[in-house]
């Protein structure tokens, strides 16, 4: 899902970039004016833009309007410094309005409005030529080696786009970390296995055991208790 910021100050479209990305969002385009960002929304149509409104070239209000004629379905969080446009703002179907500086609970607030939590709790992926989407609950564990991320799942091992650090911050009720290059679904931890020299994650749905280091041990241990 790609969201969109739109600023003509560069430090704030570096603080709400931060401030999603700490959020484990990371497919994020940027635009300096409207018309950059009516252009951009009729290439990529992201789901959700944050737009300033006074801005050069076209002002926010003017790329709204824009902007629900060729991607409807986008969903538009105002972000400014000036609230005397609210009004206007909600009458372009705005999802919400939020007001420079921007906080990372109103932040969470307007994402929780336009943000599907179903759709959040899924994962999208390609097997063989067909597009893919599992739940986090179906999901054994994540790998990473090489630069590349494996989903490990019903459907074997299959490389995915997301590195672990964007799942641990996005799945963080769902998921734990056990050693540097391993993430499991704590819901499948079902045992350790224990040799002479390292101990692994038992995981109920599938015979993959990863390694759990010996600074993720005790955690372990505990979750199982």
């Amino acid at each position: 899902m790609k969201y969109l910021v739109v600023d003509d100050e560069p430090l704030a479209v570096l603080r709400l970039q931060k401030m999603l990305e700490n959020q484990g969002i990371n497919d994020i385009l940027t635009a300096n004016n409207g018309q950059k960002a009516v252009d951009i929304v009729k290439k990529y149509h992201p789901k959700i833009i944050f737009l300033d409104i006074e801005m050069p070239v076209m002002n926010g209000m003017q790329a709204a309007k824009e902007i629900k004629k060729v991607s409807p379905e986008s969903k538009i969080i105002f972000c400014t410094a000036y609230d005397d446009y609210a009004i206007k703002a909600f009458d372009l179907s705005a999802s919400d309005y939020l007001l420079k500086p921007v906080t990372n609970e109103r932040l969470q607030q307007a994402l929780d409005k336009v943000v599907d939590k179903k759709s959040s709790q899924t994962i999208t992926f390609q097997h063989g030529l067909d597009l893919l989407t599992i739940s986090i609950n179906d999901v054994y564990c994540f790998t990473s080696e090489d630069k590349n991320t494996f989903m490990h799942c019903q459907y074997g091992e299959v490389i995915i786009d997301e590195s672990l650090l964007t799942l641990e911050k996005r799945f963080a009720n769902y998921l734990l970390r056990i050693n540097r290059n391993a993430l499991i679904n704590i819901s499948e931890l079902c045992g350790i296995h224990r040799t002479t020299t390292a101990n692994y994650a038992k995981l109920a749905n599938t015979d993959y055991q990863p390694q759990i280091s010996r600074r993720n041990i005790q955690t372990v241990k505990e979750l199982l208790t």
